[in-house]
């Protein structure tokens, strides 16, 4: 409305008023696919796939043709998968269309600690078949690359699907939906109780023998269930048992709550899918254009610290984002409440005591595998390098100890630094767009080739000629000094239905 207001002059020039231009855009999108709204949607999935081989959906129907459950992911989310898929966390509370039926994104956390998108399901009924079904369409788009680990908001029906689909992959409840729950079913002071044993950082045995006084003080039986399930639940809350395991520091699905509330602006329950479908791709493309005007950023700047800072922390300014630096910047500031108190050699391994200067009671046993003179590997017993990637103030006070000022690289994780996108990195030291035309070249040989490949594979001869020249591509990168060989994560994909149209009537 403000453009037409400039061109013709004025407000009173246009001849409408902005409700007059909402209801003819409604009318215009209603004509379009009233009554094909499944059928709308799939055509543009196909679309998609038509224009980038790397798009990828799924989708099942029931016996009457009807859409049941749908399941996508670009080529974006596909290569952010490869790079940050660690940690997937994911919800079906969210319903925002006028079928009730349940958004499920499928979500992570990037480099920069900002919210990443691998894909987005839509599911019919909350039911063990349709998860299973949205699970292996994850996996089916992400080459069976299961995550290490899943946070979900605790539904019944998920549990038993992630448990048959992903096994191996360690999976804790929402702390969020827990605490909901908690306020729901429980009142102080059993309430503040039922915290403590959520929260605090108990070791296993004081945890079992906290929740037995908590039952024996409250008079718990088993008609308490929700309590008597959260018991048998408890490796997937409790701190206690969760902690040292991999989830990057997050307790809940808060990355989803975060990104339901960035697309529930202008949403409403009478949306259809492809209204939902178009708004949710203008949040993605809001959140792409933050990500890469961070990585902008972090690539021609770096993070300020005093002259009269650690050399470590000089030395990880330079190595991680931003907002990973101040993070790391936490653990080393710390250094000065701790000290190693003992060493101990054996062979290739040494074994550090590192202690607290005030209270002597805390200690971490820090141990360092060594080849020759160079650390390959540390693990310290607080886990904090094998939960979030980060190493901790007690590593930090080892690397001091042996006089070292720049961090070894066994403990630096990569999904924390620019780096983390290997296929496509941010490398901006000239310009800003270099990475976006890099990818642009990458689709446009891709695209070509694949229709060349199909050809060529008609024919022995053809197929011989084509994998020659490939290999002269191949051997010419690998004689240049100056050329890194990348590791490109998801590839061309499920090239024999790209370029067909989608003819399959759905309703």
């Amino acid at each position: 409305m403000d453009v037409m207001e400039k061109q013709h002059g004025g407000y009173d020039k246009v001849g409408c008023v902005s409700r007059d231009l909402y209801n003819f855009i409604a009318e215009y999108k209603k004509q379009r696919i009233e009554g094909f709204d499944a059928q709308y949607m799939l055509n543009y999935m196909a679309a998609q796939e038509e224009r980038d081989s790397e798009f990828f959906y799924r989708y099942s129907t029931d016996s009457e043709g009807h859409l049941q459950n749908l399941f996508w992911s670009d080529a974006q989310w596909r290569l952010d998968y490869d790079a940050f898929g660690g940690v997937v966390v994911f919800d079906s509370t969210y319903r925002v269309n006028k079928y009730n039926l349940p958004f499920v994104p499928f979500i992570g956390l990037n480099h920069h600690r900002s919210t990443v998108v691998f894909g987005v399901g839509i599911v019919s009924d909350e039911t063990v078949a349709s998860y299973k079904w949205l699970l292996h369409s994850f996996l089916e788009a992400m080459h069976q690359n299961h995550p290490r680990s899943v946070i979900t908001d605790g539904d019944h029906a998920m549990v038993r699907a992630i448990l048959q689909v992903w096994p191996n992959t360690d999976h804790r409840l929402c702390s969020w939906h827990i605490e909901q729950n908690m306020v729901r079913y429980l009142r102080n002071p059993k309430l503040s109780d039922f915290r403590k044993l959520n929260y605090r950082a108990f070791e296993v045995d004081e945890f079992e023998r906290g929740w037995l006084q908590f039952n024996k003080h409250y008079g718990i039986t088993e008609k308490d269930t929700w309590i008597c399930r959260m018991y048998e639940l408890r490796k997937k809350w409790s701190t206690a048992y969760t902690k040292g395991r991999y989830f990057l520091g997050m307790r809940s699905n808060q990355r989803s709550e975060s990104l339901n509330s960035t697309l529930h602006v202008q949403l409403d329950r009478r949306m259809r899918l492809i209204d939902l479908l178009q708004h949710h791709e203008h949040c993605i493309s809001v959140m792409r254009r933050n990500e890469a005007a961070m990585d902008v950023v972090a690539s021609q700047t770096v993070p300020f610290t005093e002259l009269t800072a650690d050399p470590l922390e000089k030395n990880v300014s330079y190595i991680y984002t931003p907002i990973m630096f101040e993070k790391v910047k936490g653990e080393i500031v710390r250094l000065s409440k701790w000290q190693v108190e003992e060493v101990n050699k054996e062979d290739s391994l040494t074994r550090f005591a590192v202690v607290h200067k005030e209270r002597r009671q805390a200690r971490f046993d820090v141990r360092c595998v060594y080849v020759g003179s160079v650390i390959a590997s540390v693990h310290c017993q607080c886990r904090k390098m094998e939960s979030e990637d980060i190493p901790c103030t007690h590593i930090f006070a080892i690397l001091k100890c042996v006089g070292l000022d720049t961090i070894p690289s066994c403990c630096v994780a990569k999904r924390w630094t620019m780096k983390a996108k290997p296929a496509f990195d941010s490398d901006r030291s000239a310009s800003t767009q270099q990475w976006s035309e890099r990818m642009d070249r990458f689709h446009e040989l891709r695209n070509d080739a694949s229709v060349a490949f199909f050809k060529a594979s008609k024919s022995a001869v053809q197929s011989e000629r084509v994998m020659a020249f490939l290999n002269s591509i191949i051997d010419e990168g690998e004689n240049d000094e100056n050329t890194n060989i990348a590791s490109f994560g998801p590839l061309p994909a499920y090239f024999s239905g790209a370029r067909q149209t989608f003819t399959t009537k759905v309703s």
